[in-house]
């Protein structure tokens, strides 16, 4: 069997790294001799660490990840800490590389798994094996300057494989550099269908049933305000209960905005109506009591939590944003509104009817399709 090398950024709670569970999961159960190589020790926060059924080398430890934090934070103190730190996060990618070179050259993986795309740098030495990078947003939103965009689609050129999330994706990738159409395809996100139903059974804690009785919109997201768009979801919120909207809006997530989140929420006229419930490994069991399900995104890499609440049954409202929504949500499964238009937000609010979703109507987004599809990959 081949040996594989898969490497990431973290085993942290995020919608990239549940994924990677999903893909490292399949290929120890189907007898891969798969080695994990993972970025970053960040400690405590290694939730999905203990989902997965291989065990992790972390190039960077705990001590390393915090120390940098530190630099980090001192960085706007004065000139020479800014110069410090500049300093040392070019020594922290030597230091990343040298240590995986050594990990490559012990190992001698047939394929590598570039899954969070930081092997850019590296992959002209990674000479004997197959190289597959796996890309998770569009590169124009996550690039955004010409430029970077430019050197970003010239220098992934060197992979023998590229794996867009969604088919948007991978044509626009093309558009942008017309030389990789040879190498790049598209793989869904995989989910697993079984686990996120069992997960909604589970009783919600006791100071949390009260608040799950009552009737709520919910949006399941990081707190990120450029991509995510709250100011977006808050006006259409107002709107809807300027109209009788009945329910409240709930929020799950964490992130680097959530004061900024908070400052948005205190501004609404019906802000009592707004509630943060904070990050959860277990959304499921919100999502399924949800009135409906709401991404007000301005971009998107796959929008995973999309085909999460169809497998719940959920009526879904989505932006008709780049990339993965109007993917998932065509064939009427679900409804789109134009990006930063809050009054078509609010009227699907008031009048989004459910929609019937089956298994048969989810088909393409399904484990067996896209595990087959992986499989080919790898035979390739």
């Amino acid at each position: 069997m081949k040996k594989i090398l898969f490497k990431s950024g973290s085993t942290m709670l995020g919608g990239l790294e549940k994924v990677q569970v999903e893909y490292i999961n399949y290929l120890v159960e189907n007898g891969y001799n798969l080695k994990i190589v993972i970025e970053n020790d960040n400690g405590p926060e290694n939730v999905l660490e203990k989902d997965l059924k291989g065990s992790v080398t972390y190039l960077k430890d705990y001590n390393y990840i915090k120390k940098m934090k530190k630099f980090r934070e001192n960085r706007k103190k004065n000139l020479l800490s800014k110069i410090r730190y500049s300093l040392e996060l070019v020594k922290e990618k030597l230091y990343s590389e040298k240590i995986f070179l050594k990990i490559y050259k012990e190992f001698l993986p047939d394929i590598v798994i570039d899954f969070d795309s930081s092997l850019t740098r590296t992959v002209k030495k990674l000479k004997t094996s197959k190289n597959i990078l796996w890309i998770h947003s569009s590169v124009e939103h996550w690039k955004k300057k010409k430029s970077k965009i430019q050197k970003y689609v010239k220098k992934i050129e060197s992979y023998d494989k590229i794996i867009c999330i969604c088919k948007e994706m991978m044509q626009d990738l093309i558009i942008l550099n017309k030389k990789l159409e040879e190498k790049v395809d598209y793989i869904y996100n995989p989910v697993n269908e079984n686990r996120i139903k069992e997960l909604s059974k589970i009783e919600l804690k006791e100071d949390e049933k009260s608040l799950a009785e009552k009737k709520y919109l919910l949006m399941v997201s990081r707190l990120d305000i450029v991509p995510k768009d709250f100011e977006t979801l808050i006006k259409a919120f107002d709107l809807a209960k300027e109209k009788d909207y009945d329910g409240e809006l709930y929020l799950i997530g964490d992130g680097p905005d959530k004061n900024k989140v908070e400052e948005m929420i205190l501004k609404s006229k019906f802000s009592n109506n707004i509630r943060l419930l904070g990050a959860k490994s277990n959304p499921y069991n919100w999502m399924v009591k949800a009135d409906k399900l709401i991404l007000s995104s301005k971009y998107e890499g796959f929008g995973i939590v999309i085909l999460e609440g169809l497998i719940l049954e959920k009526t879904f409202i989505s932006s008709n944003c780049k990339t993965g929504p109007k993917e998932i949500l065509t064939n009427e499964r679900g409804y789109l509104f134009k990006v930063g238009d809050f009054n078509s937000l609010s009227t699907l609010i008031l009048n989004a009817k459910d929609k019937k979703i089956t298994s048969e109507n989810l088909k393409e987004f399904l484990r067996e399709e896209i595990f087959n599809k992986f499989q080919s990959i790898l035979k390739e």
